[in-house]
């Protein structure tokens, strides 16, 4: 699993937002945050720092979670 999203999935991010973190999975998760973040193609340690800054922030991870509960939420998908 990639560093960041590993973390997150142990500090309870994902449970919320209906998405189940896989090891199949979890690097399209990483991609999807780095390309909501407008980070697409940069390595882990920039794209979690950025993270950090927009979990801090309300309206942006309001942004970061509807864009992953849009692709990533199974109960959405059917």
């Amino acid at each position: 699993m990639t560093c960041f999203v590993a973390h997150m999935e142990k500090k309870g991010f994902f449970e919320p937002l209906g998405i189940n973190v896989t090891r199949e999975n979890a690097k399209d998760i990483e991609q999807e945050i780095a390309r909501t973040l407008g980070l697409e193609g940069k390595r882990c340690p920039e794209i979690w720092e950025e993270t950090k800054l927009w979990l801090a922030d309300p309206k942006k991870k309001a942004a970061l979670e509807k864009n992953l509960r849009r692709r990533f939420d199974k109960k959405l998908q059917k």
